[in-house]
């Protein structure tokens, strides 16, 4: 990890940190769920990147579907 990233690292745990303090646990639980959800979607988007920019031969790939394509692959 470089500094840089570092940084940005300790950047985020010090504002949740600054969170549960001045709004409390329920607000600070909100903030570390949501954040987990867009490191997730993030890790996802770049998994689909790679895979489509990947030479896979005959290999079909399927996208993971998340939000809205979710909703509009259940309604097929």
């Amino acid at each position: 990890m470089s500094r840089a990233d570092g940084d940005l690292l300790d950047t985020v745990v010090e504002r949740l940190y600054r969170l549960r303090r001045a709004c409390g646990s329920r607000v600070f639980r909100d903030a570390v769920d949501r954040a987990l959800v867009a490191i997730g979607r993030s890790a996802l988007e770049e998994a689909e990147r790679r895979a489509t920019s990947m030479h896979m031969g005959s290999a079909t790939i399927l996208r993971f579907p998340t939000g809205r394509r979710r909703r509009e692959c259940d309604e097929e």
